[in-house]
């Protein structure tokens, strides 16, 4: 019932009322009071119900976790059903997931929109969609439910940050993401093609064969080499399940991990993965082609930060078996533990022999906030304590592992994906791996 039903209702009863001095004005408020019921009941029924409307949902097949997902709710009419109406619309949306809001206002037929911003990954589920819309009168509304609306709803990691990347790649604007272009003439290891010299170009790429062929000074111009193997190794252990942010730093790296995998694959390298918490979860081989970004996405769906703490010895161990030709192993992890930190920086230490190990670590921003704050009261000052040697601990740590020749990014998760990319392109020219 609306509020224009609820007054035709209230306004008999004072007839009613006034009853007591009257018989007659009793029963004239009597009827007046069951025709109001009567013409409420008659403007419900008029009112389009679930013969004269559909509703749909539509969204993304795959919704990133972390960011704000659109999903647009549809309502159309039958043909002759009546004209345009007001209504409410309430998405039974996952309750696990967060949305902008919960009602939506629109003009029936129509779509209107809203956002859900998911804070973890997995297979979860939409409910139904709720229609409820006023009679020609305006009396009263007519609620219907849409139970085929229901449907599963998958939560991967960021993958609108791979649709961004490919879109700026392909317009050659990459700079506006954070990172810099790979080629660079001249750098590298794997011949492209001869041209003629250039005065900036080194003497050690002078083509004399071809200058003898030609006359002319030639050059070789060289790229980084391809086909190399990137091996993505995610500890998801206990600490990487603590938050940084929205989401923690597991959620974090898997989604650097991912922007970093599409950059290689698309300069032609090879990118397997490894993940790890006492025990290996996963192991996938490192293989080039559009495709192994699929298959990097079903490997990280499952992975949950563990209970236990991660067994560098085990998995890096295993790892060096495992491949044995040289690759650039990036380690997601973190270095909060001094013991655990110890194992880590000696497993990278062997490691280094034949490969080229760099530890990736997620910045906590509450951290860093709670050591810069100026301590006003008792707690405040405990709070920046225990931040403080927190970041000390963890910077002790990561010095150590570059004093060592390790490679190391430690960053926070906004400048985390375009720091990594940047850093597996510098290496690339540098012909490091």
């Amino acid at each position: 019932m609306t509020r224009r039903g609820l007054l035709v209702l209230l306004a008999p009863c004072v007839v009613v009322a006034f009853g007591a001095l009257n018989v007659v004005l009793l029963w004239l408020g009597v009827a007046l009071v069951a025709a109001a019921v009567a013409a409420i009941a008659v403007d419900n029924r008029r009112a389009p119900g679930r013969r004269e409307m559909q509703a749909q949902r539509a969204h993304d097949a795959i919704m990133s976790v972390g960011r704000a997902n659109v999903v647009r709710v549809t309502v159309t009419l039958a043909r002759g059903a009546g004209t345009l109406v007001d209504a409410l619309v309430r998405d039974e949306h996952p309750p696990e997931v967060p949305a902008s809001t919960e009602v939506l206002r629109m003009h029936v037929p129509g779509e209107a929109w809203y956002t859900l911003s998911p804070h973890t990954r997995g297979v979860t589920r939409f409910g139904r969609i709720v229609v409820r819309v006023p009679g020609p009168l305006g009396l009263a509304t007519r609620q219907t439910a849409f139970k085929e609306a229901a449907s599963e709803l998958h939560i991967d990691p960021d993958v609108s940050a791979l649709r961004a990347y490919e879109a700026l790649a392909r317009r050659g604007l990459l700079m506006e993401m954070g990172v810099r272009e790979l080629r660079r003439p001249g750098e590298g290891t794997e011949f492209e093609r001869v041209r003629e010299h250039m005065p900036d170009d080194p003497l050690r790429q002078v083509n004399w064969k071809a200058t003898a062929r030609t006359g002319r000074l030639m050059t070789s111009e060289l790229i980084p080499e391809r086909a190399q193997p990137l091996i993505l190794c995610i500890d998801h252990g206990r600490l990487m399940g603590v938050g940084a942010g929205a989401l923690t730093k597991l959620d974090h790296a898997v989604n650097a991990a991912l922007l970093l995998a599409n950059a290689a694959l698309r300069h032609g390298d090879r990118v397997g993965m490894l993940s790890f918490d006492d025990r290996i979860t996963t192991l996938l081989k490192p293989r080039a082609g559009r495709t192994q970004i699929r298959a990097l996405l079903d490997a990280v769906q499952p992975l949950r930060p563990g209970d236990t703490e991660a067994d560098y010895d085990a998995a890096l161990g295993h790892l060096d078996n495992w491949q044995r030709r040289r690759s650039l192993l990036v380690i997601f992890t973190d270095v909060v533990d001094p013991d655990q930190s110890a194992v880590l920086l000696r497993q990278c230490a062997r490691l280094r022999r034949r490969h080229l190990p760099l530890v990736v670590t997620v910045r906590d921003p509450a951290i860093d906030d709670s050591a810069r704050r100026r301590p006003d009261d008792a707690r405040t000052t405990y709070a920046r304590a225990v931040a403080t040697g927190l970041l000390a601990a963890r910077d002790d740590t990561l010095l150590m592992l570059r004093r060592s020749g390790i490679e190391t990014i430690d960053a926070d998760a906004r400048t985390l994906s375009p720091r990594l990319v940047n850093r597996y392109l510098e290496l690339k020219r540098r012909a490091a791996v």
